[in-house]
């Protein structure tokens, strides 16, 4: 093990600059700020600097980390990246294959050594004639947050890892979590998880990485908080970015499985390699059976904390960071010059403007740009005139067959808004008794219309709910098929559950089923649900909890489990108002106050180019009244995924229809058009 200065007195002499990007992923500032530690354990002064400015002091030793992310967001033109790149070390991070390696890539091969936290990227940046080594991460000690969260003020950790009362699994409220960006590999592999988890306290932090993420989006953690995190956590599950090969050769995610064994958290992974020296049994588990694994061990406390303590001991203790940094700290030469004339060199490049000196830099922005760019066909989009017209006969005829329904509603009837209410016994009793304690603590609002197949299934869910008070309202849009006679069906099975089914005789929509029903909701929490979607019996408990823990919240939601024609994930990303301008990552299964739809109304009606987007346009217009939700991140609910839906009527003139909503809520931070 590397000696270390006593008191944390530095004894070597060549300060460690280490750089990050100033508007990058916080995920590096971390790598950052480890690297800093652990210069400083190794006897150097060492600083983090995320300011923006490029390395120039030759006389130090400058780690560049992820530089991929910190020239491309830098503003520098090519001779300052050129000047920065020869006097700095780039720690890479990025998995080979990918556009952001590409990057590494090609900001790598001006710098006097390159070091790369994976040996695959180490191997594929040494094909590419880069002289590449390998960084092992470790671990450091402001990592270990353990005696830190500890709950019980009568237990005294021991320094030795192994003896941290957090180890025991009382002491960690959350059995399962995940971090990771969100890709269609992950979305399945996840949503197989669900019925293992459901019961269990999860938390799944998935998050959009096409853009740089940090602390701004209130549903990621970052530094201590992060470490807090993983200190309550019984078992980390990594999945992998995508399928691969089969897992022979998928790269070890050093990074985070490292922070979360510091923290006794034990690693469930998908088989990798490029481990070593941590062994696979002993520090953590490799498993192609994600599900079974994490099912086996969450019933076997003594086995969790056997690898929890291998773990911690292994990553704090007999590989620590400061271990694999001191020596390639001491083996980098020194340079010739002094620093004041390679600042004077770095600073007249990046100030000169001439031929010369830009011809003497690789054109690392032409490149850069080429690099961050995905080919993709581009997307059929016939004249604005003609989809306008096209939408509008789709939208007119829609119109007619409402106009003739409401019509034969009216011979039928007398009145185009004939309803039949058809109530269970309980709800008749209940609806009775003008007692504050017949009152509901969720009203789970159900629209129907042409469901009969698969309604049961979804109010059987409903009533499955435990430990919640709830009554169910259902509206029936003049289904065409025989799904009202279903509902009464059910209704006559089960006389103890305050259910109403109104059925409508004349067909208005999905926005006006949904608002009549809230209409006829008692609840304080009203649930939206469509009739082909499901609920696990903890969802409405764990929604709601969630909406009293967080008074301000307008609503709450949760992760739900794709299943039907493709598996995979549905609104599994937190609250984060940026990126629900980008898209809408909120489907319409989730959990409101009352209050909410009485402040701000209901959802939008008769709205041609709303049509089939109703539900992104409320979050919209909660947003710009500054209104927010509050993320379950736990699969809690099940999304039916089908063929056909509305929804690929009204994507064909997406464009339209965004254009529309920008127009309606024109205060959002809405991404910045692209030029023709």
């Amino acid at each position: 093990m590397t000696d270390r200065p006593v008191n944390n007195q530095p004894v070597n002499s060549r300060p460690v600059n280490v750089f990050v990007a100033e508007r990058g992923n916080d995920f590096m500032a971390d790598i950052a700020a480890w690297l800093v530690e652990a210069a400083a354990l190794a006897g150097h002064v060492s600083r983090l600097v995320r300011d923006g400015s490029l390395p120039t002091d030759a006389a130090a030793i400058n780690l560049v980390v992820a530089p991929h992310e910190f020239y491309v967001l830098s503003d520098a033109d090519d001779a300052a990246i050129h000047a920065a790149a020869r006097c700095s070390i780039p720690v890479c991070t990025e998995q080979p294959g990918t556009s952001w390696f590409d990057m590494t890539v090609l900001l790598s091969r001006a710098s006097p050594m390159v070091l790369d936290i994976n040996t695959h990227g180490v191997a594929a940046l040494q094909a590419e004639g880069i002289a590449a080594q390998h960084l092992r991460l470790g671990g450091v000690p402001s990592m270990d947050r353990r005696s830190a969260r500890t709950e019980h003020p009568g237990d005294h950790p021991s320094e030795h890892p192994s003896e941290h009362p957090t180890d025991r699994a009382t002491d960690r409220p959350c059995d399962v979590l995940f971090l990771g960006g969100l890709t269609g590999y992950r979305a399945a592999t996840l949503a197989t998880l669900a019925p293992q988890l459901w019961e269990r306290r999860a938390d799944l932090r998935l998050f959009d990485f096409s853009r740089p993420v940090d602390g701004a989006i209130e549903s990621l953690v970052f530094g201590a908080a992060k470490y807090d995190l993983l200190a309550s956590s019984r078992l980390l599950v990594n999945i992998h970015r995508d399928a691969g090969d089969g897992g022979a050769n998928h790269y070890f995610e050093w990074a985070r499985l490292i922070e979360a064994m510091a923290n006794g958290c034990v690693v469930v992974t998908e088989p990798a390699t490029g481990f070593a020296p941590l062994k696979s049994g002993t520090h953590f588990i490799e498993t192609t059976d994600v599900a079974t694994t994490i099912a086996a061990l969450l019933e076997d406390p003594e086995r969790c904390a056997e690898i929890s303590r291998a773990g911690s001991i292994a990553v704090l203790e007999e590989h620590p960071l400061v271990d694999s940094l001191a020596p390639i700290l001491a083996a980098i030469p020194g340079h010739s010059g002094s620093s004041r004339s390679a600042t004077r060199s770095a600073t007249r490049s990046s100030a000169t403007r001439g031929s010369a000196t830009r011809g003497s830099a690789p054109p690392y922005r032409s490149k850069l740009r080429r690099a961050q760019q995905i080919p993709l066909l581009p997307a059929f989009r016939p004249t604005t005139i003609f989809r306008r017209r096209v939408y509008g006969a789709l939208h007119d005829e829609m119109s007619l067959q409402r106009s003739i329904d409401a019509a034969r509603c009216a011979y039928r009837h007398g009145d185009t808004e004939h309803v039949e209410v058809t109530t269970s016994a309980s709800y008749a009793n209940a609806t009775a008794d003008a007692t504050p304690d017949a009152t509901p603590e969720v009203s789970v609002i159900v629209t129907l219309f042409d469901y009969a197949a698969v309604v049961g299934e979804t109010l059987d869910s409903i009533v499955a709910s435990t430990d919640v008070d709830i009554e169910i309202v259902i509206v029936d849009d003049h289904s065409n098929d025989h799904g009202r006679q279903v509902v009464k069906d059910f209704i006559a099975a089960h006389p103890d559950t305050p259910i109403v089914l109104i059925g409508v005789d004349a067909n208005r929509g999905l926005p006006a089923s949904r608002n009549r029903a809230i209409e006829h909701a008692r609840g304080a929490k009203i649930m939206v649900m469509d009739a082909d979607n499901h609920v696990y019996p903890t969802c409405l408990r764990r929604l709601a909890d969630a909406l009293d823990a967080h008074p301000g919240a307008a609503f709450s939601w949760t992760i739900l489990e794709e299943f039907g024609k493709t598996t995979g994930l549905r609104s599994a990303t937190g609250w984060h108002v940026p990126w629900l301008c980008s898209a809408n990552h909120i489907d319409a299964q989730a959990m409101f106050r009352a209050t909410t739809f009485e402040q701000h109304g209901g959802y939008r009606v008769d709205d041609a180019l709303v049509f089939g987007w109703e539900d992104w346009e409320m979050w919209l217009r909660l947003a710009a009244a500054g209104e927010r939700g509050v993320h379950v991140a736990e699969m809690l609910g099940r999304y039916r995924t089908q063929e056909t839906s509305m929804l690929a009527t009204s994507n064909l003139f997406g464009d339209l229809m965004l254009e529309h909503l920008r127009e309606l809520h024109p205060t959002l931070p809405w991404p910045i058009l692209a030029g023709p």
